[in-house]
């Protein structure tokens, strides 16, 4: 077996790419650890991987080899166009600076459609398309990510509990579901985090499943939608998932904020909606926030969002709420004090999913502590044990006065109207760390940075968060200020 270092064909004129690979060499030498082309990709790959994490790097670039390099530029191969673009918008800026710490200095990135992975793509398809048939029933290798085909009974109308401001949403979930021609085909449902949006769109989706609608209904997260989606661009199969959501009677997506910033997952949901409401299907979103709220959203899917029915969930009103921890509590089987009960209502009404979690906290530590009912004090001592202990908490001016210092801008710019990208970037960690380092609530946070939404705090939070996982400097100046703030 040969041991010559691992050559790339980059072009049939082999002076070019003799020259491309004296270029390379150069490149390489404040590159200690690689010797060769082969080991300088390897390495490159490593870096990238170590960036982005295993399923991202084995999702986009475990099919890409190195077409060609020089002094300045290199070229990354993918197997199709739709990958490339994908790429180029997405990740030239981790691969550039996996490059740039390898040899030191930076360089240009591009990807290029490599002639041998893309008949390499081809091939595999039309295998895996030929052992699967027309037929199948998912794509090859996809989450499949599916309600189930018999849901829980607990998924039915009659287990959800309705206040008066949502008795217009679940009159209109309920219509959608249930009637041979409602008046409206789309719905769109939205509310703060812990409003009941998936338990209504569970809930949708058991009555249209029965067997006398005959609808079909498929429901699933819109982080898996698009992951579904992105593995068939890669795969070569988007006709087979098109076909599969197109046809069905009822399409219910939930968490529809997961697509922000996902060009190509909104153009195909775009499409997606509009065709099954156009063979008369039926569609149920639903998302934290309104679509006036969304950000980096498509126009034209932002219109589509605003012409679904509307149906905003609220928490219950004051004078409700006890009676809906009542009905928690008879439902999980806790025995309590009255005391206890508006305990629970005045800390955690502003929220069904907090309301319930509260209960099923005091009827583990009922059954741990042997209570026959649980009194108020031992409440009291339930929840504080329960409580996460953390360091001394940190005031949000003083976390707006330490962002402000490492991103160079000042506090009153962070509470601000600001939509610069600088000043949006700052006042998107200092929520993080917002939320993170202090007990303030959504709405207290919200308040401190210039009467944000709570969806907004939330969405700005979740998105540093994410920039934390792909961008190694954030996560350092992060890891850095959180150490600083809360004076570990």
């Amino acid at each position: 077996m040969s041991t010559e270092p691992e050559r790339v064909d980059v072009s049939s004129h082999t002076q070019k790419a003799h020259d491309q690979d004296g270029a390379l060499r150069e490149s390489l030498r404040s590159c200690t650890h690689c010797a060769t082309r082969g080991e300088f990709w390897q390495a490159v790959q490593q870096s990238i991987k170590d960036r982005l994490g295993l399923e991202r790097f084995g999702l986009w670039f475990r099919q890409s080899e190195l077409m060609s390099a020089d002094d300045q530029r290199i070229v990354v191969g993918v197997p199709n166009v739709i990958i490339q673009q994908f790429l180029t918008a997405k990740y030239a800026g981790a691969v550039a600076a996996a490059v740039e710490g390898l040899v030191g200095r930076p360089m240009e990135v591009s990807f290029d459609v490599a002639p041998r992975l893309f008949r390499q793509m081809r091939a595999s398809r039309s295998a895996e398309l030929r052992q699967s048939g027309p037929e199948a029933g998912h794509l090859p290798g996809t989450f499949r990510a599916r309600a189930p085909e018999s849901p829980p009974s607990e998924w039915g109308f009659d287990r959800l509990i309705v206040c008066r401001p949502n008795r217009l949403p679940f009159a209109a979930a309920r219509e959608l579901a249930g009637q041979e021609n409602p008046r409206f085909r789309f719905l769109h449902v939205s509310g703060d985090y812990g409003s009941g949006k998936t338990a209504l769109l569970r809930a949708i989706f058991a009555l249209a499943g029965g067997p006398e609608r005959g609808l079909a209904p498929v429901l699933m997260t819109a982080e898996d939608w698009c992951n579904e989606y992105y593995l068939a661009i890669q795969r070569k199969t988007t006709h087979l998932f098109r076909a599969r959501f197109r046809s069905c009677g009822m399409f219910l997506l939930d968490d529809v904020q997961f697509v922000q910033g996902k060009a190509g997952g909104q153009l195909e949901l775009l499409h997606t909606v509009k065709h099954i409401l156009d063979r008369d299907g039926r569609v149920a979103l639903s998302g934290t926030p309104h679509p006036d709220e969304l950000q980096e959203i498509d126009p034209a899917l932002r219109s589509l969002l605003k012409g679904a029915f509307p149906a905003v969930l609220l928490p219950p009103a004051p004078d409700e709420r006890l009676e809906v921890v009542k009905e928690l509590a008879a439902r999980r089987g806790l025995n309590a004090t009255r005391d206890v009960l508006r305990l629970i209502a005045d800390r955690y009404g502003e929220s069904f999913t907090a309301m319930e979690s509260a209960v099923c906290r005091l009827v583990l530590y009922a059954g741990v502590e042997g209570c026959g009912k649980v009194e108020l004090t031992a409440a009291q001592c339930a929840f504080a044990a329960m409580q996460p202990v953390t360091a001394r908490p940190a005031d949000l001016g003083a976390i707006k006065a330490a962002v402000g210092e490492a991103f160079h801008v000042t506090p009153e710019q962070l509470a601000g109207k600001s939509r610069s990208r600088t000043v949006c970037r700052a006042r998107h960690a200092a929520i993080y760390l917002a939320r993170r380092l202090t007990g303030a609530s959504l709405t207290e946070v919200g308040r401190a940075f210039g009467g944000m939404s709570h969806s907004s705090v939330k969405h700005a939070a979740d998105k540093t968060a994410a920039d934390i996982a792909t961008d190694a400097q954030l996560s350092s100046l992060i890891e850095r200020l959180e150490k600083r703030l809360s004076g570990a």
